[in-house]
C-alpha cells in the first residue's frame, strides 16, 4: 500500500491470488497475485511474451488459469473452475477491451472503454464515468504504431 500503514482501511475491488497458466509445459503466469483499490489506475508493464496479455485473459475467463482465485467486489472466483453463470454475472460488471486492433480509433482511450461499460449498463456518461472511477482523465485518440 503506497504511503499508508497496514492499519488503515482499504477499499479493495480487484484482488487476484496465486494466479497460476502455463501453455504446454512452458510456464507464463507463476503465481501472480495483486490488489487493485477502487480509484485505482494500474499499468501492467513488461516485454513482448511475458504474460500481461495473458493475465488479462485469464482474469476475464477468456482462457482458463492452471489455478488462482479472483476477488471483485467482494464475491470470489477460482479461475481454474467457475461455472459459466457466473463468469456472466462477473462480466456485467466488468469491462475488456482489446489490444490496438479491436479498438475504435475515432474514438478516445476514455471511449473506447465506455462502449462496453455503457453496453453493461455501469455507466451511460463520461462525467458518471469519471465519477466512476473517482478521478478526472485526459486522454488523447489511438494512434496505431506504423
Amino acid at each position: 500500500m503506497a504511503n499508508g500503514t497496514a492499519s488503515e482501511k482499504r477499499d479493495c475491488l480487484l484482488r487476484v491470488d496465486n494466479i497460476r497458466k502455463a501453455f504446454g509445459d512452458q510456464p507464463v503466469l507463476r503465481d501472480v497475485s495483486l490488489e487493485v483499490d477502487k480509484g485505482d489506475v494500474i499499468a501492467i508493464l513488461g516485454p513482448s511474451g511475458s504474460g500481461k496479455t495473458t493475465l488479462l485473459r485469464c482474469l476475464n475467463f477468456l482462457e482458463r488459469a492452471d489455478g488462482g482465485t479472483l476477488t471483485f467486489d467482494g464475491e470470489t472466483f477460482d479461475l481454474h473452475q467457475t461455472a459459466k453463470r457466473d463468469i456472466a454475472r462477473l462480466r456485467r460488471k466488468t469491462a475488456f477491451v482489446f489490444q490496438s486492433y479491436n479498438l475504435f480509433l475515432n474514438k478516445t482511450a476514455l471511449g473506447n472503454i465506455m462502449v462496453q461499460a455503457r453496453a453493461a449498463g455501469v455507466v451511460s456518461s463520461l462525467a458518471e464515468m469519471r465519477r466512476y472511477i473517482g478521478r478526472s482523465i485526459e486522454t488523447k485518440t489511438y494512434q496505431p504504431k506504423k
